[in-house]
């Protein structure tokens, strides 16, 4: 039988309350809903009592673990910076969790060959990426001085970092993700955009201010 997966949010309001009993949700405590908009049961109230935290970061892990439990309660925080949900962990059975650590342990020397071989593809396929994201920028800004859109395409796809170069948009070469990448560029290293910070201007009024510098240098560049 297939597993029963549950989103498990982090409350971002103070006003959540639960279906169930109808008792105020703590705001960053859980409550089970399929979204963060709808209603959902506080956790003493949902399935998932008894149930085990597996904190992500083992893939392997955690895809065994779900096969093996009943329920899977997928739990989700909102990342401010980012403005998106991010996955922390699942709420599984504890047999499953025992389950699927002696399963990992089995072919786990397997898998790191196999990890090691995959990682060596995605960083081929990664600087493939950003060597075609700086032509995109070169393209569209014939003008840019030497070797710069290698600069600009490296610090927007650089990983992990949740800017513009790794969006989906960018990865279908969308202009005006090309754009941002370069007014981003632009802004910290052709005005005075960072020196203004702790002089107590606000961050939009400061950005308001180096717009126009911004604007002539792509114009320059196009």
């Amino acid at each position: 039988m297939a597993t029963v997966s549950q989103n498990i949010f982090l409350t971002r309001k103070e006003k959540q309350r639960c279906n169930s009993c109808g008792k105020k949700i703590p705001f960053g405590k859980s409550f089970v809903a399929e979204t963060e908009d709808h209603k959902g049961t506080c956790f003493g109230c949902s399935q998932f009592i008894g149930y085990t935290l597996l904190p992500s970061g083992d893939a392997a892990m955690t895809r065994r673990s779900k096969k093996h439990s009943k329920l899977c309660g997928v739990v989700l925080k909102w990342n401010q910076r980012r403005k998106r949900y991010e996955r922390k962990g699942q709420f599984v059975e504890e047999i499953a969790i025992e389950k699927a650590r002696l399963e990992c342990e089995k072919d786990k020397v397997s898998r790191e060959i196999k990890n090691k071989k995959a990682a060596i593809v995605r960083e081929q396929k990664d600087k493939m990426y950003i060597l075609d994201f700086a032509r995109a920028i070169r393209n569209k800004y014939p003008n840019c001085p030497q070797k710069r859109e290698f600069k600009i395409a490296s610090h927007a796809c650089e990983k992990h970092s949740g800017r513009v170069g790794r969006t989906a948009n960018a990865k279908e070469f969308d202009p005006q993700m090309i754009d941002l990448a370069v007014q981003a560029h632009i802004r910290h290293t052709e005005t005075n955009y960072d020196d203004q910070f702790g002089k107590g201007k606000r961050k939009t009024e400061i950005r308001s201010e180096v717009q126009s510098t911004i604007n002539n240098v792509m114009k320059r560049w196009e």
